[in-house]
């Protein structure tokens, strides 16, 4: 059984994702497969050395330097998450064939784009995470991330509505942590997993 999780920026995902581990799901992080690549994955670390420049320091990308040309979005950027996607999925197709053969009964994903870049494809399920607006102000501001950003995020992402509407369960992350963590058990009770 797989779980994709999807949402707005700063709902709690990675929380989330850290709830279904702890009942023994295998967990495929998106971002550290990304901070990974920007370390080892050489075709990566070449295109954003040839086309952002200064974000490749000691062979390795810098994200907060790499992040000012995302605000950019030009078509070099497009291109540079294209080849970013493409090896995210070549690794998310590797941790599925290791965990199935591990035998493991539930894989979650946690990837930003789930549904915008077809990853809910691999999909059984869809969990759509959600927080009220202050609470996701809160966090936002605690991650300091911009007006700036935030749109271009939103502009990227498909409308919160419709990732509701594409979700198979809802989980609000707006109250406490153990009121997260039973929401997670009860979808893992009802999935019955056992057999």
């Amino acid at each position: 059984m797989i779980i994709g999780l999807t949402g707005g920026i700063g709902v709690g995902k990675s929380f989330v994702a850290n709830c279904f581990k702890e009942f023994g799901a295998a967990l495929f992080d998106a971002d550290s497969v990304v901070h990974q690549l920007y370390k080892a994955d050489k075709s990566i670390i070449s295109y954003a050395e040839e086309n952002f420049p200064g974000t490749v320091v000691n062979e390795v990308i810098d994200r907060s330097v790499l992040s000012e040309y995302f605000l950019v979005y030009d078509e070099n950027w497009k291109q540079f998450q294209s080849l970013v996607h493409s090896a995210v999925r070549n690794e998310l197709e590797v941790f599925i064939a290791r965990e199935k053969k591990a035998n493991r009964k539930l894989l979650v994903l946690d990837i930003p784009l789930l549904l915008e870049m077809r990853f809910g494809s691999y999909c059984d399920l869809v969990a759509f995470v959600h927080a009220d607006s202050v609470v996701q102000d809160q966090r936002l501001n605690e991650r300091n991330i911009g007006k700036e950003k935030l749109d271009l995020i939103s502009n990227i992402q498909l409308p919160i509505e419709e990732k509701r509407r594409m979700s198979d369960f809802t989980i609000d992350t707006s109250t406490s942590k153990e009121h997260v963590f039973f929401q997670v058990k009860d979808i893992i009770n009802s999935l019955n997993l056992s057999s």
